[in-house]
């Protein structure tokens, strides 16, 4: 169905949003404007162009009421929107035109709220684009939905930048649309770009799996200078992944290859695992949340030992188990600039746990931020998770949050931290069943750190007496503003304070002589 009203219907809507615009800008400035009318007519087109759009679903027609609700609620959304600006419409694309400079074009910018674009409503936010001389470097087309006569007018607008576009972000471009008419545009797009010598592209959040990947084929092939490329929730299933290896023109000259929310499997991985390989200059790979387990974990290991220029790398949300880890602790070691390492959430295990950072700690001096929440810590391999940490002297951010180190635990390793000279300023042990020494060990290890930023001990069973014994720590450093909320800390919670800390002193004994050294 085309959403169909009356023009009478449409032309009442805007006399009334005129009239509204009017009376309020009388009120906030005690003159009335001729521009409301102009603002009331876009608003009205906008409206219109969202309840088109919305009428006709991948399962079938929408009712015309439901319909018209939408028209009506969404002109009111821009109606609050332009009130909120506080300005008329020349003033609103003045303040736009003011954010964007002679280099990035960001669609964002024109408006706030989630447009699904018409040919007429692409020509006129993408006017920058089309004109002639136009120069842009970096253009952002995310959280606008893109119909295929709006994609031709993006696809012309690329086509003008040909000489300067290098970086393009497509993310979330084809949300709410039907299927082939959601993979037409982005084969639109895909054709609009191959004068274009990119080194960047953005093609996350459009959940469009292999049929996406292969409507994306003339951009894959064409553009030979890519660096960087992402497809985070896409759908990238294994045969998407293979699509991808089989498309993409020059793997080897990538630097930053991310995946994230996917459903791509140990199957797939062996795909993702080639692109990887043959990029030996990989500085930035993500791959989370992608359903792998310690075999495809193996295959990223040993893609990554092809090179040793990584700085950061996330595998966060899979299963990468011990037998994974233990490929990493050979394979990390030689990335020496490696700054940014998260591992949450990646089953390491008790064990492996301390020998997989160990190692990092040995072959990475750079690192900087190490996330390992989620990864069944516990006190009894604590020692070795400390040792460890106790080696990075750059470490700024630690995440161990979601684990079963207990009060001796934490302790441990926030005594380690205390003898290092790290610059950490922000510290996750939430959810770690910490009631009395490990949490105030962690204020004081905040209170020791200059510049420190941000602490987190939610989630735990903290008596409200020794949470201000730690508010007082931290008031007495001068950041108690640093404490997270502490709103699903159970105060009443049944976790004993009796553990021992005779092995933590120890322990921490023997660290700072090696610390001395």
């Amino acid at each position: 169905m085309v959403f169909n009203i009356e023009q009478t219907q449409r032309d009442d809507l805007i006399a009334r949003v005129d009239a509204s615009l009017s009376a309020i800008a009388f009120h906030c400035r005690g003159a009335r404007t001729s521009a409301s009318r102009t603002k009331a007519e876009e608003i009205e087109r906008r409206a219109f162009s969202a309840a088109d759009v919305s009428s006709s679903t991948t399962s079938g027609d929408r009712p015309l009421i439901e319909v018209m609700r939408l028209y009506v609620k969404k002109a009111a959304e821009l109606v609050a929107e332009a009130v909120e600006q506080g300005g008329d419409e020349d003033s609103a694309e003045q303040s736009v035109d003011a954010e964007m400079d002679d280099d990035e074009f960001d669609v964002a910018k024109t408006s706030k709220d989630r447009e699904f674009y018409t040919q007429a409503r692409a020509e006129e936010v993408l006017a920058p684009l089309l004109r002639k001389g136009a120069t842009f470097s970096k253009v952002r087309l995310s959280t606008k939905s893109f119909g295929i006569d709006a994609a031709k007018v993006a696809a012309r607008a690329f086509g003008n930048l040909a000489e300067t576009l290098k970086e393009v972000d497509l993310s979330d471009t084809i949300a709410g649309r039907p299927e082939v008419e959601a993979l037409k545009a982005m084969e639109i797009f895909s054709e609009g770009l191959m004068a274009a010598k990119l080194t960047s592209v953005d093609l996350s959040d459009n959940a469009f799996g292999e049929k996406g990947v292969r409507a994306c084929t003339k951009l894959l092939q064409n553009q030979k200078d890519l660096t960087s490329i992402a497809f985070l929730n896409n759908g990238i299933s294994e045969q998407a992944a293979r699509a991808i290896l089989e498309l993409l023109a020059c793997p080897e000259k990538l630097t930053r290859f991310h995946l994230d929310k996917n459903m791509t499997g140990n199957d797939g991985t062996v795909h993702i695992a080639a692109i990887v390989a043959k990029a030996k200059g990989m500085k930035d790979f993500k791959m989370a949340g992608s359903r792998f387990f310690s075999e495809g974990a193996i295959m990223l290991a040993e893609a990554l030992a092809v090179g040793n220029s990584l700085e950061r790398l996330d595998l966060n949300d899979n299963n990468v188990n011990e037998e994974g880890a233990e490929a990493l602790v050979k394979v990390l070691p030689k990335h020496p600039n490696l700054h940014f390492l998260n591992l949450e959430a990646t089953a390491l295990g008790p064990d492996m746990g301390g020998a997989l950072l160990m190692a990092v700690a040995k072959g990475c001096p750079k690192l900087e931020v190490l996330h390992v929440s989620s990864n069944d810590f516990e006190p009894e391999g604590a020692e070795g998770v400390a040792q460890a940490i106790a080696e990075m002297k750059n470490l700024k951010v630690l995440t161990i949050g979601d684990n079963m180190l207990g009060n001796a635990g934490v302790a441990l390793i926030c005594g380690a931290l205390r003898h290092s000279n790290a610059p950490l300023v922000r510290l996750d042990a939430s959810c770690n069943e910490l009631s009395k020494t490990g949490a105030i060990a962690a204020a004081q290890l905040a209170a020791s750190k200059p510049g420190f930023e941000y602490l987190n001990l939610d989630g735990n069973s903290i008596p409200d007496d020794v949470l201000e014994e730690i508010i007082g720590v931290l008031s007495a450093a001068g950041i108690e503003h640093t404490l997270a909320p502490m709103d699903d800390n159970d105060p009443d919670g049944d976790v004993s304070d009796d553990e021992t800390l005779d092995t933590s002193v120890d322990m921490l004994s023997v660290l700072a002589e090696k610390l001395k050294m």
